[in-house]
C-alpha cells in the first residue's frame, strides 16, 4: 500500500504576485520590459519647464523604444531612445492602494509611500525644478501574473511648482493576453529495486508539465534499520513535454556508513523548472514509502 505525501508550491524569483483589481499585492517592482505596443503624447504651455510649450509624440509603431515597469501601486512608462533624451511618465496611487480605473486628483511629486497620488513627467533631460502637482485618469488597466501588464491607458496633467503653465498628455500600453504560468508535477512510483551486489537502489516516477520544459528532479532515499540509517540521493533531468507523464529514474548508493538492504525506503522527490516568461521558478514535490525488490 502506498503512503504518499503530496504537496504543490510555486517559488517566485520575483515577489510581485498576481494583481487582482481592488486588492494590492506586494510592492517590489517588476523588471523593465518592452511592451508590444505603446504610445506617449505630450503637449505643454509656454511656461511649462518640461515641454517649453512644444508638443511631442512617440509610438512603437514609429520605431520608438519603450520600457514599462512598476508594481500594483505604481507604474512607469519610458521612451528611452529620443535623440534629446528619454521621456518618462510615473503615476502612482496612494500608498497601500492599487492603481485602478478612475481619476486621481491632488497628485504630488512624491511617488512612493505617500498618502496622496503621485505624478512625475520628465523629458529631454528636463524636470520640474521645484516639484510638481497634477491629476490623472486611468481609463483601462489589466494585470496578468507576476506583474505582467496587459493594458494601460491614462491621461494626465502636470503643473510644475511656481509655473503658470501645465503639461498634458496621454499614455497607452498594450501587450498580448498573459500566457499561463508554467506548472510542473512529480510522482514517486511505489516500486523500486536494489542491486544486492552493490547495494545500489533504483527508484523512479513521472513528471508532468503544462509547457515544454527541462524539469530537474532532486530528493532523497532513506532507510532506517536497527537504529542505523542509510541515505542516498535522487537526481534526474527530464525533457518534459505536455501530455502524457514522462518517466524519470534515479540510482544511488548509500552515502552514509550504513548500506541499503531489501525492505522499505522513504523516497522524497522535488521537481523544479524555470518559467522564462515570468522569470520565476516553479516546483512540485511528492514522497512515498517504496518497497525494494531484488534488481
Amino acid at each position: 500500500m502506498r503512503l504518499s505525501r503530496k504537496r504543490s508550491l510555486l517559488a517566485t524569483a520575483l515577489t510581485l504576485t498576481t494583481v487582482a483589481i481592488g486588492a494590492l499585492a506586494v510592492a517590489t517592482p517588476a523588471q523593465a520590459k518592452a511592451p508590444q505596443s505603446a504610445s506617449l503624447v505630450v503637449t505643454g504651455d509656454a511656461d511649462d519647464p518640461v515641454t517649453e510649450g512644444r508638443s511631442y509624440s512617440f509610438a512603437t509603431a514609429d520605431g520608438d523604444g519603450f520600457n514599462v515597469w512598476g508594481t500594483a501601486n505604481h507604474l512607469t512608462v519610458q521612451v528611452f531612445d529620443p535623440p534629446a533624451g528619454p521621456w518618462t511618465i510615473d503615476l502612482s496611487a496612494p500608498v497601500g492602494q492599487p492603481l485602478t480605473v478612475g481619476t486621481y486628483t491632488g497628485a504630488t511629486e512624491y511617488l512612493y509611500e505617500s498618502p496622496l497620488p503621485g505624478i512625475a513627467l520628465s523629458g529631454n533631460d528636463r524636470i520640474c525644478p521645484y516639484g510638481q502637482t497634477g491629476s490623472f485618469t486611468v481609463t483601462d488597466i489589466s494585470w496578468g501574473p507576476y506583474g505582467y501588464l496587459e493594458r494601460f491607458d491614462a491621461t494626465f496633467e502636470q503643473r510644475c511648482n511656481y509655473s503658470t503653465g501645465s503639461a498634458r498628455g496621454e499614455v497607452h500600453v498594450a501587450n498580448p493576453p498573459a500566457p499561463p504560468v508554467l506548472a510542473v508535477g512529480v510522482e514517486v512510483a511505489t516500486t523500486g529495486t536494489i542491486d544486492t551486489r552493490t547495494d545500489e537502489v533504483t527508484v523512479h516516477g513521472t513528471v508532468t508539465c503544462a509547457a515544454p520544459a527541462t524539469v530537474y528532479v532532486e530528493g532523497q532515499v532513506a532507510q532506517a534499520r536497527h537504529g542505523q540509517r542509510a541515505v542516498g540521493l535522487v537526481r534526474a533531468e527530464v525533457a518534459c513535454t505536455p501530455g502524457e507523464p514522462i518517466a524519470w529514474t534515479s540510482a544511488t548508493p548509500s552515502f552514509s556508513a550504513t548500506p541499503f538492504r531489501r525492505g522499505d525506503v522513504e523516497v522524497s522527490a522535488n521537481a523544479s523548472s524555470y518559467d522564462t516568461t515570468y522569470d520565476v521558478f516553479v516546483s512540485d514535490a511528492d514522497s512515498a514509502t517504496v518497497p525494494l525488490s531484488k534488481g
